[in-house]
């Protein structure tokens, strides 16, 4: 009887992980591409745009203070301070620039800081509405706890 070598296992086994994994996956036609949503479109140019962070409330934490920088958080320009009490908060900001945001935390006796960033930009379009428009793209920051 003749044995395999190892090289030829390896071999055999490889191919077999990548028809599993040619099998498994879903074909492109079964997926659906969502169309242009135009009522989150401007005909104007916005001068201002939403900003959404998500950050965790708990019992622990019933608010959570927020500095909002405009820019990196180096770079110490903070563009507002407040108070979220739910765990999506919105703010007002100017388009086409970076954000950062530093959610404060209590855990027992010691604070805890979560940070982000993102950038918030308007962009164009002229193809998929009735009319040409604007629109917001990114601006979506995450500090909730993990």
């Amino acid at each position: 009887m003749k044995r395999f070598s190892s090289y030829a296992f390896r071999n055999l086994l490889l191919w077999l992980t990548v028809l599993v994994l040619l099998l498994s996956c879903e074909r492109l036609e079964n997926v659906t591409i969502e169309a242009f949503d135009c009522i989150n479109c401007y005909q104007t140019r916005p001068e201002w745009v939403q900003l959404k962070v998500s950050v965790t409330i708990n019992t622990e934490n019933p608010n959570v203070p927020l500095t909002i920088y405009n820019g990196n958080i180096e770079d110490g320009n903070i563009d507002w301070i407040d108070t979220s009490y739910s765990a999506d908060y919105w703010v007002d900001v100017r388009p086409d620039k970076y954000y950062t945001v530093k959610a404060e935390y209590k855990d027992g006796s010691i604070t805890v800081y979560a940070i982000d960033g993102d950038k918030i930009k308007l962009r164009h379009n002229s193809s998929d509405c009735d009319v040409p428009c604007y629109y917001q793209s990114g601006g979506y920051i995450d500090v909730r706890l993990r």
